[in-house]
């Protein structure tokens, strides 16, 4: 039968099943050059905003993921997706300690998945300190604790004025990326495309 482009609205994809794939394989948009340690989801903010995914790279930076499902998905909001973006990486600018990462982020997270961290007597702010610490100090990256932001916008597809806008950014020493993530179905088989 030969290649065929899907998207994630045929599969009955929703985004929230996009994030948890990523959050519990985020390798897959890095392969094994670099090393992420995932530390929020649904990460609330002041406004009210959720932030999909928030992670830390090996550098000590914090990697906010932003995700929509579908172009549609992008084109049809009331703000633009990286204007979303933006503001939230804006946000965990303004975490400048990995206790403060842990207080309101990573403990939070790991609270609500126990199960994930069972076998443990410890509270989630001290295990959430623990794997932070070790991470940091394994990737030398303790004193380089969030000194930037970068930002990853995953979806199947992007439209010309977000990637233009990202283009312009890029161009203006902002570490942003878009990386698609497309459905496709090989003789039956369907598989996921990243670039």
């Amino acid at each position: 039968t030969g290649m065929e482009n899907l998207t994630f609205r045929d599969l009955g994809v929703q985004e929230k099943h996009i994030e948890e794939l990523l959050r519990m394989n985020i390798d897959v948009l890095f392969g094994e050059d670099e090393s992420l340690l995932i530390v929020g989801q649904q990460v609330a903010n002041e406004k009210r905003g959720r932030s999909d995914l928030v992670a830390v790279d090996q550098d000590g930076n914090l990697v906010l993921i932003e995700i929509k499902r579908d172009v549609d998905d992008i084109v049809h909001r009331s703000e633009a997706f990286e204007i979303q973006a933006i503001r939230y990486a804006a946000g965990l600018a303004t975490l400048t300690e990995p206790d403060e990462l842990v207080e309101r982020v990573f403990a939070p997270y790991i609270n609500e998945r126990q199960q994930e961290f069972a076998g443990t007597e410890l509270r989630a702010e001290e295990i959430a300190d623990r794997h932070l610490k070790s991470f940091l100090e394994k990737n030398n990256a303790t004193r380089t604790f969030n000194r930037q932001q970068r930002i990853i916008m995953v979806a199947s597809d992007f439209d010309p004025q977000t990637l233009s806008a990202v283009a312009w950014l890029i161009s203006n020493g902002v570490d942003i990326s878009c990386v698609t993530m497309r459905p496709r179905r090989y003789n039956g088989q369907d598989f996921l495309d990243l670039e």
